[in-house]
């Protein structure tokens, strides 16, 4: 039996060209999660939160769970709410007739700018499998299409049928006015939602590549007050989800966090990840200094106070550093490093040059082990 307070260690491997020819994996060192027992056993949302980020996506997502979902005030409302009909699949069908010949709405009419209707057809007479109810078509509707990007749209007059990749929230004509506030409400915290979702989804990356499930559109969170009340950590994670972990997952090296250069993003990583320490640091300031770079390799200095670094003989550290921030194991597994150098005054964070490695949010990860380094050398 394995000792209670043993940590588990969670690995997430990335898509590579390695791994898609069976040659071997890759794995960096953000990739790999420590989790208390207790966790692991208790919080099943730690697993995909691991995908986008780690500790600090968790909390966020907890946060989120606790508070009132769409689903919920649906149903208090007493609304029909729903995905769209099914088609028939081996040979089933039930009665149909609000359905065969009626006007019907392609998933993919519903955009990233509402409702085309452009793209209405009328619903050829075959075989129903899950008719559900005529109500569940009529206006007013709320229809999102089950798509990582949660697009939505308002349908106000008139019937409407769709099948079950669209999902609509259906309310008597006395409930417009809320149904048109949850549509703005999408349109406000679309990119919080949208992290939220990739966070909890029951589909998206595993049985569909962009899809989401019914489940994961009820569960997204309303609250009473309509303010997610998101700080600024949080921010961070939201857009780094959004704009590179979605797809990092997704694609892996073909992404953008692997693909771009990631020397422009030193700003903004150095702003966040100086931020967290002076936070604690108050005194004597951690400020960046010049960056060095190698092919391949990026070291961003700090210094506590006022200092500067020497690179002269810069370039014959090439060969070290490489050796430093790659290790190959047997079986095929190239492991990346990143490395933090603590001298006197001096921090030293040399990494990958992929912009993976100097996202916000991984500034925020750094920034917490810096501290704890920190800590336990008694500053």
């Amino acid at each position: 039996t394995p000792p209670p307070k043993r940590k588990i260690l969670h690995a997430t491997f990335r898509r590579s060209g390695r791994a898609n020819a069976e040659q071997g994996f890759d794995i960096d060192y953000y990739d790999m999660h420590w989790l208390p027992r207790e966790l692991a056993v208790t919080n099943d949302s730690v697993w995909r939160s691991n995908l986008l980020g780690g500790g600090r996506v968790l909390g966020f997502v907890d946060r989120l769970k606790k508070l009132r979902t769409l689903g919920d005030y649906a149903k208090g409302r007493g609304w029909d709410y729903g995905e769209g009909f099914i088609e028939g699949a081996r040979g089933v069908s039930r009665p149909a007739d609000h359905i065969i010949g009626k006007p019907l709405l392609p998933s993919d009419s519903v955009t990233e700018t509402g409702i085309d209707v452009s793209g209405i057809t009328a619903e050829p007479n075959k075989k129903i499998e899950g008719p559900r109810s005529k109500r569940r078509f009529t206006a007013p509707m709320l229809l999102i299409r089950e798509h990582m990007d949660l697009y939505h749209g308002m349908w106000t007059s008139g019937y409407l049928t769709y099948k079950n990749k669209l999902f609509g929230f259906c309310s008597p004509g006395t409930d417009l006015a809320k149904l048109n506030r949850i549509d703005a409400w999408l349109n406000s915290q679309n990119r919080v939602l949208r992290a939220f979702a990739a966070a909890i989804s029951v589909r998206l990356f595993t049985q569909k590549a962009t899809t989401l499930s019914g489940v994961d559109i009820v569960s997204l969170p309303y609250p009473e007050n309509r303010d997610l009340d998101l700080s600024t950590h949080e921010q961070v994670l939201v857009d780094d989800i959004v704009d590179y972990y979605r797809d990092l997952i997704r694609l892996g090296e073909d992404s953008a966090a692997m693909a771009q250069f990631g020397w422009a993003a030193l700003t903004d990583f150095n702003a966040v990840y100086m931020r967290q320490i002076n936070a604690v640091y108050k005194t004597n300031k951690l400020k960046a200094m010049e960056p060095q770079r190698w092919p391949g390799v990026i070291c961003q200095p700090f210094v506590f106070g006022q200092g500067k670094v020497d690179w002269n003989g810069a370039e014959e550290l090439k060969d070290k550093l490489d050796a430093l921030l790659e290790e190959k194991q047997d079986g095929g597994l190239t492991i990346t490093r990143i490395a933090r150098l603590y001298d006197g005054r001096c921090i030293y964070v040399l990494k990958p040059d992929r912009l993976r490695y100097w996202l916000r949010s991984i500034a925020l990860r750094d920034a917490d082990e810096t501290l704890a380094d920190l800590w336990e050398q008694g500053f």
